[in-house]
């Protein structure tokens, strides 16, 4: 076995589960809050992408008007997604499926519109701020824009753990989580504290669609393969846990791109798959269990 081969695996796995990473946090940030999966986050997250390709490929913008455009269009994009397609949903106490099937309708419904002003183009390379030659330490060779990616997720890790810790947005959002009558009782406003989260979570998919566009290419396809990476992620980091999202996400980085190494690219599905099912024989609550109680 060359090690240095097995090394440079781990490592580009850590930059691509980065990628689930964003994903896997924006599902976390929105679960926290409204006890709903927003299975359109993966779509939100292309959206960016092919944003940043409209912006500097076709146009011709500076990456900061770019990176402007997308994070005011995702965001709100997520704004209308909450208002319109989830909030009835959680108008009504018990209906544990309806947010579930009108968000996946929400995520088609983008992947179409995307489609028709997209139109049918193989995917294309995204211009990239960061230089292209690789970047060598000692035998491990990656690129800036898969360091990018990782970085990106360290950063917006690090701010989301400091907003729930540190805020009172923060707190409000989870106390609105965990009973959304009680939080109104004590001065907090559930329509306000989703309407929030899913923001948050339209900001994080805007920041990683433009950090990853130049490794992921514009491709329309790519939403809901990553809704179902960054899922896959979640379960076994453990629902709702911000450090069990990026763990789990890193870890099926890691473990794909381990498998398309000594094993078949094609199938790389099912190194994800196979490493879920391992974590959750052991424990059916993922890596990280999340605290059943709080006091508010």
């Amino acid at each position: 076995m060359d090690w240095r081969l097995l090394v440079n695996a781990i490592v580009t796995g850590l930059a691509i589960g980065a990628v689930y990473g964003l994903i896997a946090v924006g599902y976390t940030v929105v679960f926290n809050a409204t006890r709903v999966f927003n299975l359109a986050q993966g779509d939100l997250v292309m959206v960016g992408v092919l944003l940043t390709f409209w912006a500097l490929n076709v146009e011709h913008w500076p990456q900061a008007v770019a990176v402007a455009v997308v994070v005011v269009a995702v965001p709100t994009l997520a704004f209308v997604e909450e208002r319109l397609v989830v909030r009835p949903f959680l108008r009504r106490p018990g209906d544990n499926i309806g947010w579930f099937i009108s968000t996946l309708a929400f995520g088609l419904v983008l992947e179409t519109v995307v489609t028709l002003l997209y139109g049918n183009r193989p995917p294309v390379a995204v211009a990239s701020p960061l230089p292209k030659s690789a970047v060598h330490l000692g035998p491990i060779a990656t690129t800036p824009q898969l360091l990018l990616a990782l970085a990106t997720l360290v950063i917006s890790t690090v701010l989301v753990e400091a907003f729930y810790r540190r805020t009172w947005l923060g707190q409000a959002m989870r106390a609105t989580a965990d009973d959304r009558e009680v939080a109104a009782l004590r001065g907090i406003e559930p329509g306000r504290m989703s309407m929030l989260a899913f923001a948050i979570g339209g900001l994080l998919a805007a920041v990683g669609g433009y950090a990853v566009a130049p490794i992921v290419y514009a491709d329309v396809s790519i939403g809901l393969t990553y809704s179902i990476k960054g899922f896959i992620a979640l379960a076994v980091g453990g629902f709702g846990s911000i450090r069990g999202a990026i763990v789990g996400a890193l870890a099926i980085g890691v473990a794909e791109q381990v498998f398309d190494v000594y094993a078949d690219p094609r199938y790389e599905i099912l190194a994800g798959l196979g490493l879920l099912m391992v974590i959750l024989a052991v424990r059916p609550t993922g890596l990280f269990r999340t605290a059943v109680a709080r006091e508010i």
